[in-house]
């Protein structure tokens, strides 16, 4: 497999290049430990295809410097309940350190629960997105992002204090200490509970760029809402994007899009990065200087699209 990509990458189906599905990924992860080393910052002594017992099979069986056990789980596809449940099962059958879920596609919802896991200080949890990239002369190659790690912070007096604050005070004051940066105008403000707050207005109805923010993670969105009478609409406006996801999503490597239907007329395309309004009152201004860029990134990649969408 060619390692190198010319011209603009096009992102493909990760079971182009891994044509034998994810016995092949796996088969290529034992045959470069350095890779899942390097991805996480964890010096596994080895790593090797993993049994747990006559009943449960893990992907991956790995082992850190002190001996303690990690389980990885590969899957060229979305991620899924199922996924998740069997990582949690391997994890908990060994008693693993260390949990490493590696999929194609990844939900908000999953990130989310990934999350939730670090901050129960159970074991170590990874999620990491595998993608393909094909250049314009048709070579391709992958690209492994780590989505999501444990945070030394959750097991911190910090976060011990943080603890005992109303979690909806502490977004409040996120998003008010993001509203006062120059850099960052908002156009709405924050109010106490908003999961988001906007920043922009488009030309399309219903259409806002949204700052969106949680206790370990925060990102930029659009988001696409319908009134009853306007729910056809901002479907057709959500399956307009949709169509085009493989270049915009193209256009945003190595962050991820996160397509979702909320509810009938009501959509989100969003892109999350680690840290959020739990993280130190001292890393807010890196974290959402960080996150700005995001959302400008995310806008120059939507805008004639948008812009396209409201001239017809």
């Amino acid at each position: 497999m060619t390692q190198q990509v010319i011209g603009r990458p096009l992102r493909v189906s990760a079971r182009e290049v891994w044509r034998g599905g994810s016995q092949e990924l796996i088969d290529w992860f034992v045959d470069h430990p350095s890779a899942l080393n390097d991805m996480l910052d964890l010096p596994f002594v080895s790593v090797q295809r993993g049994r747990v017992n006559s009943s449960y099979a893990v992907d991956l069986l790995a082992e850190d410097a002190e001996g303690r056990p990690a389980v990885i789980e590969v899957s060229l596809s979305r991620s899924g309940n199922a996924g998740l449940g069997r990582l949690i099962t391997y994890a908990s059958v060994l008693q693993a350190g260390t949990a490493v879920w590696i999929v194609e596609d990844i939900t908000a919802e999953h990130v989310s629960a990934v999350g939730w896991l670090n901050r129960s200080g159970i074991a170590n949890f990874y999620l990491i997105q595998v993608q393909c990239l094909k250049g314009s002369d048709g070579t391709a190659t992958h690209l492994l992002t780590r989505i999501l790690g444990p945070s030394n912070l959750i097991r911190s007096a910090e976060s011990e204090r943080r603890s005992l604050m109303d979690h909806s005070d502490l977004r409040l004051a996120f998003f008010e200490h993001l509203g006062s940066q120059s850099y960052a105008p908002v156009m709405v403000p924050a109010t106490k509970g908003s999961a988001s707050v906007v920043h922009r207005l488009t030309r399309l109805p219903g259409v806002t760029y949204n700052f969106l923010v949680e206790p370990y993670e925060c990102g930029a969105e659009i988001r696409i809402i319908g009134t009853r009478e306007r729910r056809n609409e901002a479907n057709r406006i959500f399956q307009a994007l949709l169509a085009r996801r493989g270049e915009l999503e193209a256009g945003l490597v190595p962050d991820v899009l996160l397509w979702e239907s909320l509810s009938p007329g009501n959509f989100r395309i969003a892109v999350m990065m680690p840290g959020g309004y739990a993280s130190p009152d001292g890393e807010w201004d890196e974290i959402q200087l960080q996150l700005v860029e995001l959302m400008r990134r995310m806008r120059m990649n939507f805008k004639k699209h948008l812009h396209s969408l409201a001239d017809h």
